[in-house]
């Protein structure tokens, strides 16, 4: 565990076994330190990370990786896997609600207005998202 925390380097695994330990205020302190380094290409090992941070209540940690899943999704302009980030989007939107300290990290509005300004023309991503809210 000393080694996992002392590395600069985000390995998802890493966090995966701090998570299997039962080390959960580790693991969410590994990612949070490593947020930057998140990438939401590697959605599989990205998105069981999330789910365990959401029913462990780290709203923080779970809303940054929700982020960079949607980035992902949208810097590539996937069509196929749009539904993934407006629910992605929605999933955000609620978690906003419940974080009373961002941090370092850009409150809610501010990150969505950043993915508005760099993916607005995206109108099928943002007509979907619109009607399903």
């Amino acid at each position: 565990m000393a080694q996992i925390l002392k590395s600069d380097r985000l390995r998802e695994t890493d966090a995966e076994f701090l998570i299997f330990i039962g080390k959960i205020d580790e693991a969410e302190e590994y990612l949070l330190k490593r947020a930057d380094q998140l990438d939401g290409n590697y959605y599989g090992s990205l998105l069981s990370l999330a789910e365990v941070m959401e029913s462990e209540n780290r709203n923080l940690v779970t809303s940054l990786i929700y982020r960079s899943l949607l980035i992902s999704i949208l810097e590539r302009g996937y069509t196929k896997a749009y539904p993934h980030g407006i629910r992605y989007l929605k999933k955000l939107d609620r978690l906003a609600t419940s974080i009373a300290d961002w941090k370092e990290f850009n409150h809610h509005e501010a990150f969505k207005e950043q993915i508005v300004q760099a993916h607005g023309r995206k109108r099928s991503f943002w007509s979907k998202y619109e009607v399903k809210k």
